[in-house]
């Protein structure tokens, strides 16, 4: 992974539909598509939920080519990571701590995730902490919610901002 340029586009919340970002969302939804409905069957209408254009993304680039992605939305109770993916092409490389590290680097408020069961010890290894013993289902998935309580330290790699 270190002789690989890495890079970080940062979608501010609110500019991703701007006509200069779109073509950077359309990449982090076609990563989305591969991932979550392809590889997962998650319905489309799930994970395309309408709440792209008000939500901050970061998208990941690996020798210029898109290869992860995050979403990352305020909500009442914080900030929460979500729908972080990365192609199965470019997985076991670290690329998805790496996107973890930006996105958390960039946030201000209590942090948390709904996190698939299947990720829980990726999770765990970030930092992120079981919030309760509780398991629930998004598009037909287990989950449970996830918070990090800690500092939230620098980005691993440059996030260019648009």
């Amino acid at each position: 992974m270190n002789t690989m340029n890495k890079s970080v586009i940062l979608l501010e919340a609110g500019s991703a539909a701007s006509s200069e970002n779109l073509p950077y969302l359309e990449a982090c939804q076609a990563i989305r598509r591969e991932v979550f409905i392809g590889e997962q069957g998650v319905d489309e209408t799930i994970d395309i939920d309408g709440n792209d254009e008000r939500c901050a993304h970061l998208l990941l680039y690996v020798d210029d080519e898109a290869v992860g992605t995050a979403r990352i939305r305020e909500t009442d109770r914080g900030t929460k990571l979500e729908r972080i993916a990365i192609r199965s092409s470019h997985r076991g490389q670290g690329l998805g701590e790496l996107i973890v590290r930006c996105a958390l680097s960039l946030i201000d408020r209590a942090p948390y995730i709904h996190a698939q069961m299947t990720s829980l010890g990726f999770y765990t290894h970030l930092g992120f902490v079981q919030e309760k013993a509780e398991i629930y289902y998004e598009a037909n998935i287990p989950h449970t919610t996830m918070i990090y309580p800690h500092p939230r330290g620098e980005a691993p790699c440059p996030i260019t901002r648009r």
